[in-house]
Protein backbone atom coordinates (compact mmCIF):
# COMPACT_ATOMS: atom_id res chain seq x y z
CA UNK A 1 0.00 0.00 0.00
CA UNK A 2 2.76 2.06 0.73
CA UNK A 3 4.98 1.70 -2.41
CA UNK A 4 1.29 2.33 -4.67
CA UNK A 5 0.14 5.28 -2.64
CA UNK A 6 3.75 7.14 -2.49
CA UNK A 7 4.12 6.11 -6.60
CA UNK A 8 7.67 4.30 -5.31
CA UNK A 9 9.85 3.66 -7.65
CA UNK A 10 11.44 0.10 -6.43
CA UNK A 11 9.82 -1.80 -3.36
CA UNK A 12 11.48 -4.48 -0.92
CA UNK A 13 9.28 -6.15 1.55
CA UNK A 14 11.25 -7.72 4.35
CA UNK A 15 10.20 -10.22 7.09
CA UNK A 16 11.29 -12.35 9.65
CA UNK A 17 8.94 -14.55 9.50
CA UNK A 18 9.12 -16.76 5.82
CA UNK A 19 6.00 -17.11 5.68
CA UNK A 20 5.03 -13.21 5.73
CA UNK A 21 7.90 -12.97 2.52
CA UNK A 22 6.28 -15.91 0.80
CA UNK A 23 2.52 -13.77 1.03
CA UNK A 24 5.10 -11.52 -0.72
CA UNK A 25 5.90 -13.30 -3.50
CA UNK A 26 3.05 -15.02 -4.02
CA UNK A 27 1.11 -11.49 -4.36
CA UNK A 28 4.09 -9.85 -6.68
CA UNK A 29 3.17 -12.93 -9.59
CA UNK A 30 0.04 -12.25 -9.09
CA UNK A 31 0.23 -8.72 -10.15
CA UNK A 32 2.97 -9.60 -12.15
CA UNK A 33 0.26 -11.74 -14.15
CA UNK A 34 -2.66 -9.87 -14.23
CA UNK A 35 -4.00 -8.14 -16.77
CA UNK A 36 -6.08 -5.60 -15.19
CA UNK A 37 -7.17 -4.60 -11.61
CA UNK A 38 -10.58 -7.06 -12.48
CA UNK A 39 -8.18 -10.04 -13.05
CA UNK A 40 -6.23 -9.22 -10.23
CA UNK A 41 -9.24 -9.85 -7.94
CA UNK A 42 -9.88 -13.10 -9.72
CA UNK A 43 -7.00 -13.67 -9.21
CA UNK A 44 -6.39 -12.93 -5.70
CA UNK A 45 -9.92 -13.76 -4.65
CA UNK A 46 -11.79 -16.82 -6.50
CA UNK A 47 -9.23 -18.40 -9.34
CA UNK A 48 -8.18 -22.06 -8.98
CA UNK A 49 -5.23 -23.65 -8.98
CA UNK A 50 -5.38 -24.31 -12.74
CA UNK A 51 -5.60 -20.95 -13.70
CA UNK A 52 -2.86 -19.61 -11.85
CA UNK A 53 -0.96 -22.35 -13.55
CA UNK A 54 -2.35 -20.79 -16.79
CA UNK A 55 -1.07 -17.96 -15.71
CA UNK A 56 2.26 -18.68 -14.61
CA UNK A 57 3.30 -18.69 -18.63
CA UNK A 58 2.86 -14.96 -18.33
CA UNK A 59 5.59 -14.46 -16.10
CA UNK A 60 9.51 -15.85 -15.84
CA UNK A 61 11.94 -16.71 -13.12
CA UNK A 62 10.51 -17.26 -9.65
CA UNK A 63 7.14 -15.74 -10.64
CA UNK A 64 6.38 -18.65 -12.94
CA UNK A 65 7.83 -20.87 -10.22
CA UNK A 66 5.50 -19.62 -7.75
CA UNK A 67 2.29 -19.48 -9.41
CA UNK A 68 3.34 -23.34 -10.93
CA UNK A 69 3.25 -24.33 -7.62
CA UNK A 70 -0.03 -26.01 -6.27
CA UNK A 71 1.68 -25.51 -2.76
CA UNK A 72 1.33 -21.72 -3.27
CA UNK A 73 -2.45 -21.61 -4.14
CA UNK A 74 -3.22 -23.62 -0.87
CA UNK A 75 -1.24 -21.58 1.19
CA UNK A 76 -3.09 -18.01 -0.71
CA UNK A 77 -6.31 -20.13 0.24
CA UNK A 78 -5.96 -20.71 3.40
CA UNK A 79 -3.58 -17.25 4.52
CA UNK A 80 -5.77 -14.81 2.66
CA UNK A 81 -8.89 -15.91 1.23
CA UNK A 82 -10.06 -17.59 4.31
CA UNK A 83 -8.48 -16.02 6.83
CA UNK A 84 -11.04 -14.14 8.71
CA UNK A 85 -10.02 -14.31 12.29
CA UNK A 86 -6.86 -11.99 13.27
CA UNK A 87 -6.69 -8.09 13.72
CA UNK A 88 -9.48 -6.62 12.45
CA UNK A 89 -10.42 -9.54 10.20
CA UNK A 90 -7.22 -10.58 9.07
CA UNK A 91 -8.15 -9.93 4.98
CA UNK A 92 -11.28 -9.84 5.53
CA UNK A 93 -11.53 -5.67 5.46
CA UNK A 94 -8.54 -5.59 2.45
CA UNK A 95 -10.56 -8.20 0.49
CA UNK A 96 -13.58 -5.99 0.13
CA UNK A 97 -14.14 -2.35 -0.53
CA UNK A 98 -14.50 0.35 2.02
CA UNK A 99 -17.73 2.05 2.27
CA UNK A 100 -17.11 5.34 4.08
CA UNK A 101 -14.12 6.95 3.90
CA UNK A 102 -12.84 5.92 7.13
CA UNK A 103 -13.15 2.71 6.79
CA UNK A 104 -9.87 0.61 6.81
CA UNK A 105 -7.51 1.15 3.78
CA UNK A 106 -9.98 3.39 2.48
CA UNK A 107 -7.52 5.47 0.82
CA UNK A 108 -4.85 2.59 -0.02
CA UNK A 109 -6.44 0.10 -1.31
CA UNK A 110 -4.87 -0.89 -4.47
CA UNK A 111 -7.31 -4.31 -5.11
CA UNK A 112 -10.30 -1.24 -5.40
CA UNK A 113 -8.30 1.96 -7.33
CA UNK A 114 -6.78 1.50 -10.41
CA UNK A 115 -4.46 4.07 -9.96
CA UNK A 116 -2.57 2.63 -6.85
CA UNK A 117 -2.92 -0.95 -8.78
CA UNK A 118 -1.52 0.52 -12.34
CA UNK A 119 1.68 1.18 -10.47
CA UNK A 120 2.12 -1.92 -8.49
CA UNK A 121 1.76 -3.76 -11.71
CA UNK A 122 3.86 -2.16 -13.46
CA UNK A 123 6.82 -2.54 -10.72
CA UNK A 124 6.09 -6.57 -10.88
CA UNK A 125 6.13 -6.74 -14.64
CA UNK A 126 9.31 -5.08 -14.61
CA UNK A 127 11.10 -6.91 -11.69
CA UNK A 128 10.73 -4.17 -9.06
CA UNK A 129 9.47 -5.71 -6.58
CA UNK A 130 11.62 -7.70 -4.18
CA UNK A 131 11.09 -9.47 -1.07
CA UNK A 132 13.42 -11.12 1.54
CA UNK A 133 13.77 -12.88 4.37
CA UNK A 134 14.93 -10.46 7.48
CA UNK A 135 15.50 -10.14 10.84
CA UNK A 136 16.28 -6.59 11.66
CA UNK A 137 18.08 -7.01 14.87
CA UNK A 138 20.53 -8.90 12.78
CA UNK A 139 23.19 -5.92 11.63
CA UNK A 140 25.19 -8.36 9.45
CA UNK A 141 22.02 -8.76 7.55
CA UNK A 142 20.89 -5.06 6.92
CA UNK A 143 24.54 -4.50 6.09
CA UNK A 144 24.19 -7.32 3.27
CA UNK A 145 20.62 -5.70 2.42
CA UNK A 146 22.38 -1.98 1.94
CA UNK A 147 24.92 -4.17 -0.06
CA UNK A 148 22.32 -5.81 -2.10
CA UNK A 149 20.39 -2.29 -2.50
CA UNK A 150 23.56 -0.56 -3.58
CA UNK A 151 24.41 -3.29 -6.27
CA UNK A 152 20.71 -3.02 -7.44
CA UNK A 153 21.38 0.86 -7.82
CA UNK A 154 18.23 1.20 -5.54
CA UNK A 155 18.12 4.56 -3.25
CA UNK A 156 15.90 4.35 0.09
CA UNK A 157 13.21 6.28 0.10
CA UNK A 158 11.00 5.31 2.93
CA UNK A 159 11.39 2.78 5.66
CA UNK A 160 8.34 1.66 6.84
CA UNK A 161 8.13 -0.23 9.62
CA UNK A 162 5.08 -0.46 10.87
CA UNK A 163 4.81 -0.38 15.00
CA UNK A 164 7.83 -2.06 15.23
CA UNK A 165 9.41 0.26 17.80
CA UNK A 166 6.29 0.05 20.14
CA UNK A 167 7.34 -1.84 23.56
CA UNK A 168 4.83 -4.32 22.18
CA UNK A 169 6.61 -4.89 19.04
CA UNK A 170 10.33 -5.58 19.11
CA UNK A 171 10.58 -1.99 21.17
CA UNK A 172 12.45 1.05 21.03
CA UNK A 173 16.14 -0.37 21.41
CA UNK A 174 15.81 -2.78 18.88
CA UNK A 175 14.23 0.15 16.38
CA UNK A 176 16.93 2.29 17.11
CA UNK A 177 19.50 -0.09 16.38
CA UNK A 178 18.43 -1.20 12.77
CA UNK A 179 17.18 2.45 12.72
CA UNK A 180 20.82 3.75 13.02
CA UNK A 181 22.56 0.88 10.96
CA UNK A 182 20.10 1.09 7.69
CA UNK A 183 21.00 4.84 7.93
CA UNK A 184 24.52 4.18 6.85
CA UNK A 185 23.09 3.36 3.51
CA UNK A 186 20.27 5.96 3.57
CA UNK A 187 19.98 9.41 1.93
CA UNK A 188 19.41 12.76 3.40
CA UNK A 189 15.90 12.69 2.47
CA UNK A 190 14.92 9.32 3.42
CA UNK A 191 12.23 8.89 5.68
CA UNK A 192 11.80 6.30 8.58
CA UNK A 193 8.39 5.72 9.10
CA UNK A 194 6.53 4.44 12.34
CA UNK A 195 3.46 4.18 13.58
CA UNK A 196 1.73 4.24 17.30
CA UNK A 197 -1.69 3.12 18.25
CA UNK A 198 -3.60 6.58 19.34
CA UNK A 199 -5.36 7.08 22.51
CA UNK A 200 -8.60 6.49 21.45
CA UNK A 201 -10.55 4.03 23.29
CA UNK A 202 -13.49 3.68 21.34
CA UNK A 203 -11.50 2.81 17.78
CA UNK A 204 -8.62 1.98 16.23
CA UNK A 205 -6.50 5.15 15.63
CA UNK A 206 -2.92 4.97 14.46
CA UNK A 207 -0.85 8.22 14.46
CA UNK A 208 2.22 8.57 12.10
CA UNK A 209 5.65 9.78 13.12
CA UNK A 210 9.12 9.82 10.97
CA UNK A 211 12.55 10.99 11.10
CA UNK A 212 14.82 11.69 8.25
CA UNK A 213 18.42 9.88 6.75
CA UNK A 214 19.76 13.78 7.77
CA UNK A 215 18.20 13.81 11.79
CA UNK A 216 19.11 9.91 12.43
CA UNK A 217 22.97 10.20 10.76
CA UNK A 218 24.11 12.65 13.27
CA UNK A 219 22.49 10.62 15.99
CA UNK A 220 24.15 7.35 17.75
CA UNK A 221 21.77 4.35 18.18
CA UNK A 222 21.03 5.23 22.00
CA UNK A 223 19.77 8.60 21.04
CA UNK A 224 17.59 7.23 18.15
CA UNK A 225 16.11 5.08 20.66
CA UNK A 226 15.61 7.70 23.19
CA UNK A 227 13.95 10.29 20.17
CA UNK A 228 11.55 6.58 19.57
CA UNK A 229 10.80 6.91 23.40
CA UNK A 230 9.58 10.22 23.61
CA UNK A 231 7.60 10.27 20.33
CA UNK A 232 5.86 7.17 21.70
CA UNK A 233 4.98 8.85 24.39
CA UNK A 234 3.99 11.97 23.25
CA UNK A 235 1.56 9.96 20.70
CA UNK A 236 0.14 8.13 23.43
CA UNK A 237 -0.77 11.25 25.42
CA UNK A 238 -2.04 13.16 21.87
CA UNK A 239 -4.47 11.24 20.30
CA UNK A 240 -4.81 14.30 17.57
CA UNK A 241 -1.02 14.07 16.33
CA UNK A 242 -1.70 12.72 12.95
CA UNK A 243 1.75 13.06 11.39
CA UNK A 244 4.95 14.26 12.15
CA UNK A 245 8.46 14.22 11.00
CA UNK A 246 11.50 15.38 12.75
CA UNK A 247 9.03 16.58 15.37
CA UNK A 248 11.31 19.61 17.12
CA UNK A 249 9.90 18.71 20.62
CA UNK A 250 11.69 15.18 20.32
CA UNK A 251 14.88 15.92 18.17
CA UNK A 252 15.42 19.20 19.39
CA UNK A 253 15.37 22.60 17.82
Amino acid sequence: MGAAATQASALVVTDYDPEVVRFAEINRALLAASRSRADYLTLRLSAPASVWQERALAVQGEDRKTLNAVESWTFWDQAVRKNTTGWSGAFEHFNTPATHPDDAFAQTNYLFDDVLYEHLHGLAKDGLIWARVLDLRDQNAIHNLCHDLHAKGWKLGVVDTSNVPDASEAGSTAAGNYVKWLSECAEDSTIFLSTERANRPAVTYWSYYAFTGRMVKSKDAATVTRMLDAEIAKLKIDSETQALLDDRDVVGK
